[in-house]
């Protein structure tokens, strides 16, 4: 039976700790070790969580040294165990995102990580009304989920999956990829990092609440999230560096993410991106700037004219960008397919008898049929 541990990093959250603490025993497949890293806080949390009677919570404190710090110390602790949940000490699990979320895993072995839905809620653990900003945020950055875009690109527009509460993985996969040093945007980089080498899945369940309060990343004000947000996609590239040469899918979905990107809504200026890699190439010597030209030119697709799928549409009133081109061209055939369906409906739609009949009662013309009322 594969071991299952849930790492809580704990900071000033007595008013919410009991919660999450309860919401773990509560699973419905059993959690093998609560692992709770307490980051220097000065509240009651540390008494509110001993005052559990439970052998399987692990307490373990430290001086306060960041979320990423308590994370990956946390995950260490795990000793033993097969896989990790994350959860933040004021957010809250559904009592089956434990067995949901590994079942998953255990029958997808070329999946290391997943995430879910999540419901918002408030200080007071009530649901959020839908015209609050942040529940209108990522309302709104959830619908990304429904469009053609690939999971990396998705995440290039939004960070939806919202916190590294929505995680759970196996420990290996985390071991190897601990979190790094960002104030907010660790998560963010995590998740990049793991769907830009596709060990990434979502689940569309709703197995987390996610608290909004003054003191979380939601909170913050956008100097500090665009600042970090600019630092971490620079690290993101040098750290995926050494691999480009070496691996095409990684460069095509580094390049989809870039082009989702422009569009981005999580703080990440795209175009202020541009001008701080001007700064940086701005430093390389000429010599430096050739060796770095002459690397890329070994790459197979720079020996290809860009966007070759434009050349040859079919449909000469699409209008096609050229950041939709490649996705245009694996699509294509189904597009055909798609209006041949459709052509084919509406001929049925023509020729049906009830609108014949509608017409010749003079209630509505049949192209105002389906039309909502003014």
């Amino acid at each position: 039976m594969k071991q299952i541990a849930v790492v809580i990093p704990l900071y000033n959250h007595a008013a919410y700790i009991g919660d999450a603490i309860r919401s773990v025993l509560a699973q419905t497949q059993r959690v093998d070790k609560i692992v709770i890293v307490d980051d220097g806080s000065t509240d009651d949390s540390v008494e509110i969580v001993r005052a559990f009677a439970e052998s399987r919570i692990e307490l373990y404190r430290q001086p306060n040294a960041g979320a990423h710090v308590a994370l990956n110390r946390g995950i260490e602790n795990a000793a033993g165990c097969d896989y990790v949940a994350i959860l933040n000490s004021d957010d809250v699990f559904a009592r089956e995102r434990i067995s949901k979320c590994v079942a998953f895993l255990d029958e997808t072995p070329a999946i290391d990580v997943v995430a879910t839905r999540l419901k918002l809620i408030d200080s007071t653990g009530s649901g959020m009304a839908p015209s609050d900003p942040a529940a209108k945020w990522f309302a709104a950055a959830w619908s990304i989920r429904a469009s053609q875009l690939d999971l990396v690109e998705q995440l290039g527009v939004a960070n939806f999956v919202g916190s590294t509460s929505n995680l759970i993985g196996r420990r290996t996969y985390f071991l190897k990829h601990p979190f790094r040093r960002y104030r907010y945007a660790h998560d963010y980089f995590f998740l990049l990092d793991c769907a830009l080498h596709d060990r990434l899945a979502l689940l569309d369940d709703e197995l987390l609440s996610y608290r909004v309060h003054s003191a979380n990343t939601i909170s913050a004000p956008p100097e500090k999230l665009v600042r970090e947000l600019l630092e971490m996609n620079m690290d993101l590239l040098t750290a995926l560096a050494p691999e480009l040469a070496g691996s095409p899918n990684l460069r095509r979905a580094l390049a989809a993410y870039h082009r989702a990107a422009w569009g981005n809504v999580s703080s990440f200026r795209a175009d202020v991106f541009v001008s701080l890699i001007a700064y940086a190439l701005a430093e390389c010597s000429p010599d430096q700037m050739q060796s770095h030209i002459d690397a890329v030119m070994k790459f197979s697709e720079a020996s290809e004219f860009p966007n070759q799928a434009l050349v040859n549409l079919d449909d000469s009133q699409t209008q096609l960008g050229a950041r939709l081109a490649e996705k245009y061209s694996r699509l294509q055939g189904e597009l055909r397919q798609a209006k041949a369906e459709l052509s084919a409906l509406r001929k049925g739609w023509r020729e049906s008898p009830w609108l014949r009949l509608g017409r010749k009662l003079g209630i509505k013309s049949a192209r105002e049929i389906g039309r909502p009322s003014s």
